[in-house]
């Protein structure tokens, strides 16, 4: 089989990783790879894509609508080249949904499977994410609307109106004038939740599959004592409500007198506020702030640690952090809310979960957890062994090739 990967990028995050895995994957006869080619990569893509952040404003605000170039690159190589099956990652910005006019015309000339690994909302919210950053809170108006235009009475981008009113166009030549949902055979989704949600955007149930993704750099403890730490890592971003975090952990202190501490690593726009709230706080001795960090330095800093909060007020899909929490004997704490209550009270079945943006309700989980903390740890150690094998690269390989050849 001949299979053509296409995502934004090769290094970056989560998406780049699964990327990375499935075109690499070595039961196909010929892997072909379309990417944004940067001085940080050297390998040569077979179909080299460019980004509208090249651009200025006005060519810039075309291409992140429609790329013509990249729309002609993949049509070219498609015409040129005998593919099987098209993977589609992540590429509705900086590529553009230009790639899916190519995918649309080649269909009606060779017989090409399409397969979408979702890793976010685009399909079915034009800001993506669900949220409504001018609001700062869940946005799921456009689920279940044929024309989505929402983003632009309410502004959800929340960077300025023009950012919206290009995410709407977008959305809008997407789904409705390309055809998004009908030209993809095959969504893969990693989590029943965003399966969930897809469906009742009206896309087919048949169409949609859930496969978590693969967790590359699961590993068991390594050998240090556990410490009285909460640890959170990741971005420091709105969304990810580290401010509720930090003070429902100083509020927390207040009332036991508990001798824990809060672990934060990670960057991102949000880290001056956090600075800001513990400046002058008298228990800011037990909030310890650490900067980004290669993954081998970030599980030997969170070894030690017994919990990992996550505070999110979006939908996370499936966050990868809490399988690599879990693989450290670390208990995840999270909201109610999306992949992160169902990874957490279906998936693993470990840890504990409160009201979002609920200070009582996030200092009730804790002291529970804290209270039965040695019973929380037998579970993990119980679900351990499944869960390097159901997350393992070799079974997500083994999956997405009976995608591919069925």
């Amino acid at each position: 089989m001949k299979i053509l990967h296409i995502n934004n990028y090769t290094k970056r995050g989560g998406a780049e990783t699964v990327f990375n895995l499935t075109r690499k994957n070595p039961a196909a006869t010929k892997n072909y790879s379309g990417y944004i080619k940067t001085e940080h990569n050297g390998e040569k893509p077979d179909i080299q894509f460019f980004s509208w952040e090249n651009n200025n404003k006005l060519i810039g605000s075309i291409n992140y609508i429609f790329s013509y170039k990249n729309y002609k690159a993949l049509y070219k190589f498609l015409l040129n080249n005998e593919i099987d099956a098209v993977h589609l990652q992540v590429f509705y910005s900086p590529i553009s949904p230009s790639i899916l006019l190519a995918l649309k015309r080649i269909k009606k000339k060779k017989p090409i499977k399409i397969i979408e690994t979702l890793h976010g909302y685009h399909l079915i919210c034009p800001n993506v994410s669900l949220f409504n950053y001018s609001k700062s809170r869940i946005c799921e108006k456009c689920i279940g609307k044929k024309i989505k235009l929402y983003i632009l009475k309410d502004n959800c981008d929340g960077r300025g109106y023009i950012y919206s009113l290009l995410k709407g166009i977008r959305n809008l030549i997407s789904l409705n004038i390309i055809g998004h949902k009908k030209i993809v055979d095959h969504f893969i989704a990693p989590s029943e939740f965003l399966k969930n949600k897809l469906i009742e955007d009206g896309v087919e149930e048949k169409k949609t599959i859930v496969l978590r993704n693969p967790v590359t750099s699961l590993s068991g403890p390594i050998g240090r004592e556990k410490e009285n730490i909460i640890c959170y890592f990741g971005r420091f971003s709105r969304e990810k409500n580290l401010e509720f975090l930090v003070k429902a952990f100083l509020k927390w202190k207040s009332l036991t007198k508990t001798d824990f501490k809060l672990l934060l690593i990670g960057d991102g726009e949000e880290k001056d506020t956090i600075k800001s709230i513990i400046k002058d706080k008298a228990t800011n001795n037990d909030i310890i702030l650490r900067d980004f960090m290669s993954y081998d330095d970030l599980m030997k800093e969170v070894t030690p640690a017994k919990f990992f909060a996550l505070t999110s007020k979006c939908y996370e899909n499936f966050p990868v952090s809490i399988a690599e929490a879990i693989s450290l004997n670390i208990i995840p704490i999270v909201p109610s809310l999306g992949g992160m209550r169902e990874s957490v009270a279906i998936y693993f079945k470990v840890g504990g979960i409160y009201e979002a943006e609920d200070y009582d309700s996030w200092i009730s989980t804790i002291n529970y957890l804290v209270k039965n903390y040695e019973k929380e740890i037998k579970k993990i150690l119980n679900i351990k062994k499944n869960l390097f094998n159901e997350l393992s690269p070799a079974t997500y390989l083994n999956r997405v090739c009976t995608l591919y050849k069925n």
